[in-house]
């Protein structure tokens, strides 16, 4: 789908809510949603849909670009500093819808006594969440990168190395694999550091005995992987090998039963009451998992919270965890296009029981 046919999609279902254009805004920091329908990469920029107008403002440094990825008419300004002026210019007197998670609010405290501005991130989310086979194929190569630098990466794993040393390797072979860079900031928690569900690399070395952590992603063409897997380093306790086959068992279990139609909170909840038999729900928190595409968190989520419908055509996570204080931490994770007729598994690393 085109960004001119995402942004026609938008105005028709803001349209309906009376809404006479949408706004987004980037300056100076990642805002997904103006590449998403304009085509511009630039950090600095504005976006504005309309039902026959699609304007991108930049300034003078990012004009030459904009006129290269995008189909929008592009409006150039003075400086940065100009970007609202001029979408107040354009928008004055009309009904705007924002996303009020990437408005700052001196853009409001500047606005609003011109602009009816409504918050529209769920109308903007929805649309969002529905993937098309572009997107899928992108996300796609991500996950490939992503999958053969964390390959090249355990061949050179020795014990000893630290978190860091781990985690900036599989950076590097990201990067030489076709990554823009990673997608998220990658976690490599071994040991008691496993426990932390966030736990990003420190100077802890990796030692034997101990279960390790590895969560990372790439970032290709604007589109997001998402990926964990725990390994063993040489033998590790029982107890801790029986919370590995009782994750993936849980995994395997609530992917099995997913598709379109089904709730957040049901797919959830098919993991959770595997981990309870088990008797390990207790040490599972946060949800199973979250949408996937341009940003490494979207709209539809897996969570005990999340009771609405999974529209066909969206990518999610499936990564149910344990995690023991003191002892050690699990995590498996695939991302999953969801269709009307159940699933299909994007990620392919190996997670039978692999020891390092």
């Amino acid at each position: 789908m085109s960004t001119k046919e995402r942004s026609s999609k938008l105005y028709r279902k803001l349209k309906d809510k009376g809404i006479d254009y949408f706004l987004s805004i980037t300056f100076e920091r990642s805002n997904t949603t103006v590449r998403y329908l304009s085509g511009f990469t630039g950090d600095t920029g504005c976006v504005i849909v309309g039902e026959k107008e699609r304007y991108l403002l930049v300034d003078s440094r990012f004009y030459t670009q904009a006129a290269q990825e995008s189909d929008c008419e592009i409006v150039k300004v003075g400086n940065s500093s100009n970007l609202t002026k001029k979408a107040l210019e354009i928008l004055k007197g009309k009904i705007v819808g924002i996303e009020n998670g990437k408005f700052f609010h001196s853009w409001y405290a500047d606005m609003s006594n011109d602009l009816q501005l409504q918050n529209v991130e769920e109308d903007l989310y929805a649309i969002r969440a529905v993937k098309d086979r572009e997107e899928v194929d992108k996300i796609k190569r991500a996950i490939e990168v992503a999958q053969n630098a964390l390959k090249k990466t355990l061949e050179k794993f020795h014990v000893g190395m630290t978190e860091k040393e781990f985690s900036s390797l599989l950076g590097y072979e990201m990067e030489m694999h076709g990554a823009q860079k990673p997608s998220f900031d990658t976690i490599i928690a071994s040991g008691y550091r496993g426990a932390l569900p966030h736990g990003l690399a420190s100077d802890k070395k990796m030692e034997k005995g101990e279960m390790v952590v590895v969560d990372f992603g790439a970032l290709v063409d604007g589109y997001c992987s998402d990926i964990t897997r725990t390994f063993g380093i040489s033998k590790v306790p029982q107890k801790a090998l029986d919370a590995y086959l009782a994750v993936l068992g849980a995994q395997l279990k609530a992917i099995e039963s997913a598709k379109s139609g089904m709730t957040g909170k049901e797919i959830d909840g098919v993991a959770r009451n595997f981990l309870k038999e088990k008797q390990l729900d207790g040490y599972f928190g946060g949800g199973l998992g979250h949408g996937l595409g341009m940003d490494v968190h979207e709209y539809p989520f897996l969570s005990e919270w999340y009771d609405k419908p999974i529209n066909d055509m969206a990518v999610v996570t499936f990564e149910p965890g344990v995690y023991i204080p003191g002892e050690f931490g699990i995590r498996i994770e695939d991302d999953v296009l969801l269709t009307e007729n159940g699933h299909e598994v994007l990620s392919n690393f190996k997670k039978e029981f692999t020891v390092i």
